[in-house]
């Protein structure tokens, strides 16, 4: 059975997070909220406020659900654009839960962060083509180079001039097929990830 996982979102502007309370914490005033002491005196205690400290006892006993159902809580933090952001997108593939956005986002196929062969082997055939042009220049400079030092004037002559040029072009033409590639990739990239957040049921909250 497919294990799920629980994505908790803190934003940057939220506040009363200067002092954190740890695992470790949580299971102090678990046992000490069992044991009688009042709210207010743990409060104290810790340096927070008492909201926070009915949060760390809720965290405490959802991570021991989370653990007695078999799922695994994945917790990181985000920017409040970047956060309105991914609501905007996913609300638009017509999710209505972020935690069921998530969810898909946790179940896509690896194989969609896996690198591309086919993009693999264009990348190392622009490579090749670079590796050429750049023997090509190193030859016209180290001839220029050569004609310097036996005191000639720097100048390219005109079969030169038409080498630079040409050797201009290639670059441009590599340029334009990297751009392309780019875009091929980038379209597919998003064709995929749509396809695996929309493709598959998954469970609302």
């Amino acid at each position: 059975m497919a294990r799920n996982a629980t994505v908790i979102f803190y934003t940057s502007d939220m506040a009363g997070r200067a002092k954190k309370i740890t695992p470790a914490d949580e299971k102090k005033i678990v046992a000490s909220v069992r044991a009688g002491v009042p709210v207010a005196v743990l409060a104290k205690t810790y340096g927070v406020t008492r909201p926070t400290i009915y949060r760390a006892v809720r965290s405490f006993h959802d991570k021991a659900k989370v653990v007695g159902n078999g799922t695994a809580p994945v917790s990181f933090t985000v920017d409040r654009d970047r956060l309105l952001a991914f609501d905007a997108f996913t609300g638009r593939l017509g999710l209505k839960s972020r935690a069921d956005a998530l969810r898909r986002v946790c179940s896509v196929p690896s194989g969609f962060l896996e690198p591309d062969p086919d993009l693999a082997d264009a990348l190392r055939d622009v490579a090749r083509e670079l590796s050429a042009i750049g023997r090509n220049v190193n030859q016209l400079v180290a001839t220029k180079n050569y004609e310097v030092r036996r005191g000639e004037k720097l100048k390219l002559t005109k079969p030169q001039q038409q080498v630079l040029s040409d050797l201009l072009g290639h670059i441009d033409g590599v340029s334009a097929q990297v751009r392309e590639m780019e875009g091929k990739r980038a379209s597919e990239t998003v064709r995929r990830f749509v396809a695996g957040m929309t493709g598959s049921e998954h469970g609302t909250d």
